[in-house]
């Protein structure tokens, strides 16, 4: 009896172990969100921002807040986007293209919300190089929050400030393949203009359309820095788009928060351009469905301000710029428009709209949108 108990036993446990699934552990690697290394340990890296500060980053960086909408546009870019989790200076308002929808709101130059950020807890703060200057780091670097500063709107340094994010967020191939298609662009642009002489440049004065449209009044876009360095990009796009700054006797001093500088209508009318360029990012931009308001706005600074005694007027040679596409990040893009407006014979069979609309679809992976570039031509 006993033997035939054992032999029972033994049979029921044969089949228990049958019956039982056998589970594998699922394997998953330390580190392997983007930055880590193929061993899965932390990547540590050494990085210089655009103030000169040095950082120890360690990598991956999964939570940042970005107070600059162009590093915003740039993390979307290189396909970082997905690790923002707060976003300001009026990226959600000024940007509805970006893939921020929802997130929260922490603040425009002055107003930044520190309470909001510090509840993110974020490894990482993207802000602009003179905005809220040294309260970020004072309030946020005690909470092991690193301010990372970089502008991604001067053409002298956007390149470097581009690989700089990517190398923190660790997305340095993406990077270069978005630079390769810009310096395609910029090379199209310099081939083109290739051979211009002094006689052929046309002179440009870069000017606020808000300013000019409610005051009457002329707030220049410097093309040049106090320092010697380039100025803002509104206005040193004329020197880009192989044009003449008329005002290049205004030096914009860099650690002002403001681009523009004031100065008398005489100055302007005594320049005498052939060109002018108007920016601002109120007029037109993404959510635009047409060009009525800058129809409107045209017509309001022709019939109220001193410029129609500029002889650019009489030739249609007033353009005016959304920011976005000449001063910030899509500046390369504004560029290639603003060259062919000064010298369209060369220009004449580039489509602008083309690469813009490709820079929106291929790499922002967004539709194309909106109205970003008018001429006084398209009233006469």
């Amino acid at each position: 009896m006993k033997r035939i108990l054992a032999m029972l036993f033994g049979a029921l446990l044969v089949l228990s172990a049958c019956a039982a699934p056998v589970v594998e552990p699922i394997a998953t690697p330390m580190g392997a969100g983007v930055g880590a290394s193929a061993s899965g340990a932390a990547d540590v890296i050494q990085v210089v921002d655009s103030t000169g500060r040095e950082f120890t980053i360690k990598r991956p960086v999964s939570r940042v807040v970005s107070l600059n909408r162009q590093i915003s546009e740039a993390l979307t870019l290189i396909g970082a986007h997905e690790r923002v989790v707060g976003a300001g200076d009026t990226t959600l308002e000024n940007n509805p293209f970006l893939p921020f929808t929802g997130l929260p709101d922490v603040g425009k130059t002055g107003e930044v919300n520190l309470e909001l950020i510090l509840s993110l807890q974020p490894e990482i703060v993207f802000a602009h190089t003179n905005r809220d200057v040294e309260i970020l780091e004072e309030k946020l670097e005690p909470a092991g929050i690193q301010v990372i500063r970089a502008d991604y709107y001067r053409p002298d340094r956007q390149k470097d400030e581009l690989r700089l994010i990517a190398k923190i967020m660790g997305v340095e191939e993406n990077a270069e393949k978005f630079i390769a298609w810009q310096e395609s662009l910029e090379a199209l642009r310099e081939e083109r203009l290739a051979g211009l002489t002094d006689e052929e440049r046309r002179t440009v004065i870069a000017l606020s359309v808000g300013f000019l449209n409610s005051q009457g009044g002329y707030r220049v876009f410097p093309s040049r820095s106090a320092d010697g360095s380039m100025g803002p990009g509104e206005g040193y796009a004329t020197i880009l788009a192989g044009g003449i700054d008329a005002a290049a006797d205004i030096v914009w001093p860099a650690e002002q928060s403001g681009t523009t500088v004031l100065v008398e209508p005489e100055y302007v009318l005594q320049r005498n351009p052939e060109v002018v360029t108007l920016h601002g990012t109120w007029l037109g931009g993404y959510k635009a469905e047409d060009d009525s308001q800058f129809r409107e706005v045209m017509t309001n600074i022709l019939n109220t301000t001193s410029l129609p005694q500029i002889q650019a007027v009489n030739t249609g040679d007033v353009y005016i710029f959304h920011t976005d596409f000449l001063g910030a990040a899509r500046n390369f893009i504004g560029v290639l428009q603003l060259a062919k407006d000064l010298y369209p014979d060369r220009f004449a069979d580039v489509d602008v709209d083309a690469y813009h609309r490709q820079y929106f679809e291929e790499w922002l992976k967004a539709p194309f949108a909106g109205v970003w570039h008018f001429s006084l031509k398209d009233m006469q």
